[in-house]
């Protein structure tokens, strides 16, 4: 859709990248630090840790696999290392750039300006401090101020550009033929010896893992906001000291919009003016045909088939120019031509309303809840948690006495659950611990979620195994099969491409695959897209031919070479800061990978196995 709303996910991922993790994160990362075994960290850069609150605020709160857990870590551990070498290169933001990026969050702000009470509320609510929060905007605005001078350092003369120009330009036409192993299948077969051999070499392909079968109890403060009570009088009491904020006015206009790229040429924007100009003139002339002229010229995507219609937003959602305009405008008043970063756009105010006590009973009810919930988990969590240790034989004292239900899993590995509940880590270390598996006793309450913790027992235990051959034959038949169908569909793809490179004749179908340029690889890989590139352009057709991992072999003619179009000078700057962009973005990856190698990292037990790098 057309981009207008500037609300805080658009502000958090723009503004501050960083900064964003802290406006997301939810108590329950915190809820837990008595309970944490005083190795509560996953990774130490240069004496700074990454922890479990850090995965939490990288991946907003969500359960995280164990598959990928090492990635985030790996992506923060390379985040402290920016961090540490834009503070060695002494990369600072001033206080000025500090407070300009916060004052520019719209979620701070309130009728389009900074709310100093809004920013301490929200920070307050997130358990954040303005000195916390702070300190985030400064580390993001020191990583840009290091990774810009990577890009605007790049600077490409006028005879590479031109000669880029006509590399990326160049197209091919193509025809493909795809010879795949199934085709081949009915000329192998796989023997009862060979079955063996392959098996008995390869025992640990068909181990089973270790696995355990669990009963558990989840402690989760949504349970208890469910049971929290919210009476009438401390709805209105909230819906009073909040008013300024809740029962904001809000507007449902419609536009039709003529865009303007914001490279435009001078001549361009006046033509796109005078057409927006032109769409105005014929709206006035007849407003109640708003909706049809929207579907007829307007050119967001997003809205012109819905007759222009954009809904119910308040004052500071869109943005400036489009914002001031709607709040300046009557119920049924029409605009006049408006200017914003998108282009010209023809406004219409469909309609204005206040949000009523009534309308925002049901939010602030659960808003409510959750406050109470959230001192409630607080004071009972301890409490918890002495009890699945102190009765640790049974995990049902502790569903009575918190009105939980005792649960059972499916098979759990050392390597996680398919629950996304129970696919944590820590828990799994638990429940392979000697205390748990041999011991028989209950796991302690671990945090598996913000504001979710889970306790859990054994109840099933299935060791590592290798199955008999006759168990596994039939999938073991089918894979070599296809490896062998994969080998013949190989060796004859490289047999017909030698044939075709000799002017030879060969059987086989070619379909049509469109237009090739260098910058579209559509899944064709770099090696062999450059081998079709490098066809003598006079000598066509031509014949490239590459093998397809798992899939088979694929031979390329090569019919037709289109050379690249002339382009203008505007064409060539944009083309010119592209690759600035893209050389530094290779000289940044380049950068990070040589901090990653050069650092040490210590892992803790938690992870279990270090990160790939």
């Amino acid at each position: 859709m057309f981009d207008l709303v500037q609300k805080n996910k658009t502000a958090v991922q723009v503004v501050l990248g960083l900064v964003a993790l802290g406006l997301v994160v939810s108590v329950g990362v915190t809820g837990l630090s008595a309970m944490q075994d005083g190795n509560d960290f996953y990774a130490k850069v240069g004496g700074s840790e990454i922890t479990e609150r850090d995965v939490a605020l990288a991946t907003n709160g969500q359960a995280v696999s164990n598959d990928m857990k090492p990635m985030v870590v790996e992506q923060l551990i390379r985040q402290k290392l920016l961090l540490q070498a834009a503070a060695k290169q002494n990369f600072v933001a001033t206080d000025a750039e500090m407070q300009k990026a916060i004052m520019a969050i719209p979620a701070f702000q309130e009728n389009g300006q900074f709310s100093p009470k809004r920013y301490e509320e929200m920070l307050a609510a997130q358990q954040m401090t303005v000195a916390q929060f702070e300190l985030r905007v400064r580390d993001d605005i020191a990583l840009r101020q290091l990774l810009s001078a990577f890009v605007s350092g790049n600077f490409q003369s006028q005879r590479a550009m031109d000669r880029m120009a006509k590399l990326l330009g160049e197209k091919r036409t193509v025809s493909v033929s795809l010879l795949k192993p199934d085709a081949y299948l009915g000329q192998v077969s796989v023997s009862e010896a060979e079955l063996k051999q392959y098996y008995d070499k390869h025992q640990d392909e068909f181990k089973t893992p270790e696995m355990v079968r669990l009963a558990y109890v989840v402690f989760s403060q949504d349970d208890i906001a469910k049971a929290q009570t919210v009476s009438d009088s401390d709805v209105q009491q909230y819906f009073d000291e909040h008013k300024a904020d809740l029962a904001k006015e809000e507007r449902r206009a419609a536009h039709i919009l003529i865009t303007v790229a914001k490279d435009a040429s001078a001549e361009q924007r006046a033509a796109a003016k005078a057409k927006a100009a032109e769409v105005l003139k014929e709206v006035r002339a007849n407003p109640a045909r708003f909706a049809e002229l929207a579907k007829q010229y307007s050119q967001d995507p997003g809205s012109a088939q819905q007759g222009g219609e954009l809904g119910w937003f308040a004052r500071g959602a869109m943005v400036k120019p489009f914002d001031d305009a709607v709040f300046k405008l009557d119920k049924g008043q029409l605009s006049d031509l408006v200017q914003s970063d998108f282009g010209f756009h023809v406004i219409k105010l469909e309609d204005v309303r206040s949000r009523t006590l009534a309308e925002l009973k049901p939010e602030i009810e659960q808003k409510l809840r959750q406050q109470k919930a959230q001192a409630a988990f607080q004071n009972q969590l301890e409490k918890f948690n002495e009890v699945v240790y102190q009765q640790g034989s049974s995990l049902q004292p502790a569903a009575d006495q918190f009105k939980l239900q005792v649960q059972q899993s499916d098979w759990v590995t050392r390597k996680g659950a398919k629950d996304a509940q129970l696919n944590n880590p820590k828990l799994a270390e638990a429940v392979f611990s000697d205390d748990v598996l041999k011991g028989k006793h209950n796991t302690e309450a671990i945090e598996v979620a913000p504001g979710t913790v889970v306790s859990a027992r054994v109840i099933e235990h299935k060791p590592a195994e290798v199955p008999p051959l006759a168990t596994v034959a039939a999938d073991l038949s089918a894979k070599l099969k296809q490896e062998k169908a994969l080998k013949l569909a190989l060796e004859d793809g490289a047999k017909k491409l030698a044939a075709l490179q000799k002017g030879e004749a060969v059987a086989g179908e070619w379909q049509p695959a469109g237009e090739l340029n260098r910058g579209e690889q559509r899944g064709i890989d770099a090696q062999t897209l450059n081998a079709v590139f490098r066809a003598p352009a006079d000598k066509l057709p031509a014949y490239v031919g590459s093998a397809v991992p798992g899939q088979g072999y694929v031979l390329y003619r090569v019919e037709k070479s289109t050379p690249a179009p002339q382009l203008d000078a505007q064409m060539l700057q944009r083309m010119r800061d592209g690759l600035a962009q893209t050389y530094g973005q290779v000289e940044i990856a380049s950068y990070i990978d040589s901090l990653r190698k050069s650092a040490k990292v210590e892992y803790s037990k938690a992870m279990q196995a270090k990160p790939a790098q």
